[in-house]
């Protein structure tokens, strides 16, 4: 096969002089035209080059082994995804079978339902003589039709087959029957990024926060006003337990990196401590309640000595952190947002701090001499719109994405340029449009620093974004949802990836294989 190959590629080429011989050798000279390189026996008695010769021959061979590497590779990407059409196809069999047989049922239950209330019929037309001519006698005709007890009967014969096949369609509603298939499709358009480990365990209760602990080993979630606890390995949650303490809706859930304490925020307008006891208990500070409105937002610095915390108050709240006494202590308070504060951030420093909200601003605020955070800016933005989340990449550059329902859809970089933060249209990064509903702020922006990567959300789409050399943002992917209403976390590892959605009501467990 590769001499038939060889000889077939051989009958193809001719020196650059048309000398009708056969090539016997080959000029890498990149300076050279493609067929200027071709060197046939004359050719070869002419030649003075200093450059590296190689025998025709031998270039083909190099050529055909590349090419037979580069098939080999390319199928070897593409069994992947052969594989996971081939197991699409035997659960489609498998649901096909079991539909055609659950509709196979209901048509048979059908049937039975009407020659049921044909025979109903049919027994009520028989009669006998001498009866009705009893009631002709005793004057009763009249009264001997007795609708509705007929009725009732007709009913209750409906209720029984109607219980029985409405059993059989809730069997056919029931989406573990399609859940196989769906986890497949979704495998398929995200497999060279990350593959969905599991979607199986269902929440109801609104969970608009999450937060692994630093190994990756245990998270925690809000459930409406309660918090659940899971253990997690190798992309496996269980639920272990469930702590109570605030008395309204969850927003904000944070781990500390020294310890497997954290901190929880919310609607109930609330912080709280929480200390861990044992393997299964947590035991929750006093509710801390500066804020007077919801807390959507909060930060700790890298020491965990300061806690920022923002939210529908329009205010920004400075906390001295003591996890060993779990405990806060409130300072003060930063008060120029005329709006919701529903996003904040620190730089790599952690001398600027940033802080965007429902009033369309984005506001710098610097550390003074004495460590104090003091107002710095306003920053000049070319998009009259609120945002829900910001994050800086580095000391010099930040991210900032758009929010209204009518809007641009995008998201803006900001560079430190003289001692300002400017935009930088080239670097704009535009997203998949939607006018119909509005951003919420949910899901702060997830990053992993030593993958360079970010997960941004933004109205019904997660984003899974790659910062190359320069700052420049590119999208690998994204995965859709049917809601704006979605909340995710990330391992510190970034191994992992954890999202609960309001339509779906239930988790989705990703591994990522994102480099």
């Amino acid at each position: 096969m590769f001499q038939s190959k060889m000889i077939e590629l051989e009958e193809q080429f001719n020196c650059s002089q048309n000398h009708k011989q056969p090539i016997l050798m080959v000029l890498l000279d990149k300076n050279l035209k493609r067929e200027e390189r071709l060197l046939c026996a004359i050719c070869m008695e002419n030649i003075e080059a200093e450059t590296k010769i190689i025998g025709f021959k031998k270039v083909l061979q190099l050529i055909e082994e590349n090419q037979k590497n580069k098939a080999e590779n390319i199928q070897s990407l593409i069994k992947v995804d052969v594989d996971l059409v081939e197991q699409f196809v035997t659960e489609l069999r498998k649901l096909q079978s079991k539909i055609i047989q659950q509709f196979d049922e209901l048509m048979a239950n059908s049937t039975e339902w009407i020659n049921n209330l044909n025979l109903f019929g049919q027994r009520d037309s028989k009669y006998s003589f001498y009866d009705e001519l009893d009631v002709i006698i005793e004057n009763k005709m009249q009264n001997s039709f007795d609708k509705g007890s007929i009725i009732d009967q007709i009913k209750s014969l409906n209720n029984s087959f109607s219980n029985k096949i409405n059993s059989a369609i809730s069997v056919l509603r029931n989406e573990k029957l399609y859940s196989q298939c769906e986890k497949i499709l979704i495998n398929l358009n995200l497999i060279h990024h990350m593959k969905l480990i599991d979607n199986s365990i269902k929440q109801q209760e609104i969970c608009y926060a999450m937060a692994f602990n630093q190994s990756g080993s245990l998270m925690i979630s809000a459930s409406n006003s309660n918090i659940k606890l899971w253990s997690f390995d190798l992309g496996k949650l269980n639920e272990i337990s469930k702590f109570n303490g605030h008395t309204n809706t969850i927003c904000c859930l944070q781990f500390s990196k020294n310890s497997n304490s954290f901190l929880s925020a919310g609607h109930d307008k609330s912080m709280r401590c929480w200390e861990q006891i044992n393997q299964k208990e947590w035991k929750s500070s006093l509710p801390y309640t500066e804020h007077t409105d919801c807390i959507d937002c909060l930060i700790m610095d890298q020491a965990e000595n300061q806690l920022v915390s923002g939210g529908l108050d329009k205010s920004i709240k400075i906390w001295k952190i003591n996890f060993t006494d779990n405990e806060l202590t409130y300072l003060y308070s930063l008060n120029k947002h005329t709006n919701n504060v529903y996003s904040l951030c620190f730089n790599e420093s952690e001398d600027t701090l940033i802080s965007c909200g429902g009033d369309k601003q984005i506001i710098i605020w610097k550390k003074d001499s004495h460590q104090i955070w003091q107002f710095g800016c306003v920053v000049t933005q070319l998009i009259d719109e609120f945002g829900c989340r910001l994050c800086f990449i580095n000391d010099k550059q930040f991210i900032w994405v758009t929010g209204n329902q009518v809007s641009k859809d995008c998201i803006c970089t900001f560079e430190l340029q003289n001692q300002n933060y400017q935009e930088n249209l080239l670097q704009e990064i535009k997203l998949i449009k939607n006018n119909l509903i509005s951003d919420i702020n949910l899901a702060p922006i997830m990053y992993d620093e030593k993958k360079n990567i970010m997960i941004v959300k933004h109205k019904c789409y997660l984003y899974f974004i790659k910062i190359l050399n320069g700052g420049q943002l590119k999208i690998i992917t994204q995965i859709k949802y049917e809601s704006n209403s979605i909340q995710g976390a990330l391992t510190n590892d970034g191994k992992y990836l954890v999202t609960w959605n309001k339509v779906e009501q239930k988790y989705n467990i990703y591994e990522l294989f994102i480099n």
